[in-house]
């Protein structure tokens, strides 16, 4: 039995189909609305027990961090232990290869540093931006045929999240990866001009590109009440991640053995967020 925390989100709903097809899974959700899964919160261990009752792997998805630092690894490697959890897989960040000292960035390294010290044979994925990123222009795109970025936006290898659960699947399915770390991205780096160009082209009409100030991102989020310490580390990743989101890995085709899914790929299966049939999320 494979334990997926994390599942409904933008990785863990793409990782519990994949691996459904072939191996039991558990998915665990503070809200289980759905056939398979299950109530666990990190936040309550007396939860934990129950949901890795039986479990021989997990793929270990914190939603964030805070001034606690990593209680949530915490929890769940001491609930695993007891289970006796035979893999750990725990999806961090690129920043952390590059040294980033963001908030959000300090959060995962001290999370890896729990699972590396947990005990249990464990591997660390590092993916890089998501392409999902691109769903905070979608409104603008659809309505104005704009897409404003703020002016720190850097040249990115946007990764599929498809990709990275595949990645997910593999390691918590085939031997051989425990010890590991993967750094995961998109086949190509694209500036945010590139971007733009495709998104146009896949919705078939031309598509601007205006710049706003990291000053002017930050009022306009705080407008919305978004304000504060995560909206401060969000921006300070993305500042800082300019020395390296353009960096390309291989180990999409080295470990899922296909080729890297592009934008385009990513694009066409949300079309019509972007041609004005939806809308999409706004973050900076």
């Amino acid at each position: 039995m494979i334990l997926v925390t994390g599942a409904t989100g933008t990785i863990g709903s793409e990782l519990v189909p994949l691996l459904g097809r072939r191996h039991a899974v558990r998915a665990m959700t503070r809200r289980p609305a759905r056939p398979g899964e299950v109530y666990g919160d990190l936040d309550r261990p007396e939860t934990l027990p129950a949901v890795l009752d039986g479990v021989g792997a997990v793929f270990v998805l914190v939603p964030g961090y805070d001034d606690r630092g990593p209680a949530q690894e915490l929890a769940l490697v001491a609930a695993a232990r007891d289970a006796g959890v035979r893999h750990l897989v725990k999806l961090s960040t690129s920043a952390v290869v590059f040294g980033a000292t963001d908030a959000i960035s300090a959060g995962h390294r001290a999370g890896e540093d729990v699972i590396r010290g947990s005990g249990i044979p464990w591997t660390v994925l590092r993916p890089g931006t998501f392409m999902t990123y691109l769903e905070q222009y979608a409104d603008g795109i659809a309505r104005e045929r704009t897409m404003t970025v703020t002016e720190t936006d850097p040249v990115s290898a946007m990764v599929h999240p498809l990709d990275v659960a595949a990645v997910a699947a593999t390691v918590l399915t085939r031997p051989g990866h425990a010890g590991r770390e993967y750094t995961i991205t998109g086949p190509e780096a694209l500036s945010p001009e590139t971007q733009a160009a495709i998104v146009g082209e896949v919705i078939g009409e031309p598509v601007r590109l205006a710049v706003r100030t990291v000053a002017e991102t930050r009022n306009m989020f705080e407008r919305r009440g978004w304000g504060g310490p995560r909206l401060e580390a969000l921006l300070e990743l993305k500042r800082q991640s300019g020395a390296w989101d353009h960096t390309v890995t291989d180990t999409v085709p080295r470990v899922v053995g296909r080729p890297a899914l592009t934008l385009r790929d990513w694009l066409e299966e949300h079309t019509e967020a972007f041609s004005g049939g939806g809308g999409g999320t706004a973050r900076p």
